[in-house]
């Protein structure tokens, strides 16, 4: 009997924390700060991030409801400026800059094979890395390296992405509201999953 009032002493403590941490999130997510967050998340994830982000920004679109698209294209902004500036990058510096990072991931032979693909047909292999689970870093990094046209780099990119967080915004538009109000009630424990996900992938990399 001690034990069990224990226990459910200690869950009525954390339930009110839980709570506050919850509406602390959907404060955030519903304020003025979510649309710059939203850029910030989409220029990472075509710089430094080198997984999907998705458990980060859907509850963000999911809040937003009839307004995801918001999210959509402020992530879409942020990953095309992030896709430019590594264009250029490597455009000027692939050798002393871009293929020591690439040799970080083990990957400076796809790097390679990318960059010579492109020099061949620059549109169609950007467009799949684009609205594929590559990271679009490798793309963005070879096009520069194979001097691509940058006007067909910047169709390339902004297609794909584009089709690829609309989408997204679509579906979470198209939920309707039971699905708004599940993803929004489960928000704070995708984010966890979200950063958990991003700890794993930096642990995988540096100590395997």
């Amino acid at each position: 009997m001690v034990g069990t009032s224990v226990s459910q002493s200690a869950s009525s403590v954390q339930a009110p924390e839980k709570q506050k941490l919850r509406d602390r999130l959907s404060k955030f997510l519903e304020s003025r700060y979510a649309i710059p967050m939203a850029a910030l998340i989409g220029f990472l994830e075509n710089t430094i991030i080198l997984f999907a982000m998705e458990p980060l920004f859907l509850p963000a679109m999911a809040s937003r409801g009839r307004g995801a698209w918001k999210i959509a294209a402020a992530l879409l902004f942020g990953n095309v400026v992030a896709g430019v500036s590594v264009y250029f990058l490597a455009l000027w510096a692939a050798g002393p800059l871009i293929e020591p990072l690439f040799a970080v991931f083990d990957a400076t032979e796809s790097f390679h094979e990318m960059a010579t693909e492109l020099q061949n047909n620059c549109f169609v292999p950007l467009f799949m890395v684009g609205v594929t689970p590559i990271p679009f870093q490798l793309g963005a990094a070879a096009a520069g390296a194979a001097a691509c046209n940058f006007l067909v780099f910047m169709v390339a990119i902004t297609t794909s992405r584009a089709i690829r967080y609309f989408a997204e915004a679509f579906i979470i538009m198209a939920m309707g509201k039971r699905g708004e109000k599940f993803i929004q009630k489960h928000q704070l424990e995708i984010f966890i999953l979200g950063i958990a996900i991003f700890i794993g992938m930096i642990a995988y990399y540096f100590l395997f």
